[in-house]
């Protein structure tokens, strides 16, 4: 019975942080006014570079290896070795500039909270 209730738990929770996410992505100045005014996950305001410090480990440790070993890129000309930097380097300023996006409206909507305007 405990186990069911825990699993319950963290299944709603997860739920909740993929919706979320979702709002953070798509629709970032609606899900970032409900995020400061009910308070709880506010924290899922940093998620961009989370997403980028857990793609950066997944990318450096797994796949970047996996393709230079299979294709042997040091001694093929394969294109798609060459396009590893392009695909780091785009997923970086990605993530750079949605967290940007996110801390803006993040100090945005905390000045008007506490100018009590909104």
């Amino acid at each position: 019975m405990m186990l069911r209730q825990l699993m319950h738990i963290v299944s709603s929770v997860a739920y909740s942080v993929a919706q979320i996410s979702q709002g953070l992505f798509f629709h970032p100045y609606q899900t970032m006014q409900s995020l400061l005014r009910e308070k709880v996950f506010f924290w899922l305001t940093l998620l961009p570079m989370g997403i980028w410090v857990v793609a950066r480990l997944v990318w450096g440790l797994m796949i970047v290896p996996l393709v230079r070993l299979v294709f042997s890129c040091s001694a093929t000309n394969f294109w798609g070795c060459q396009l590893i930097p392009f695909f780091t380097h785009w997923l970086w300023y990605f993530c750079v500039l949605w967290q940007l996006v996110l801390l803006y409206l993040f100090v945005r909507f905390i000045y008007a909270f506490a100018q009590g305007r909104e």
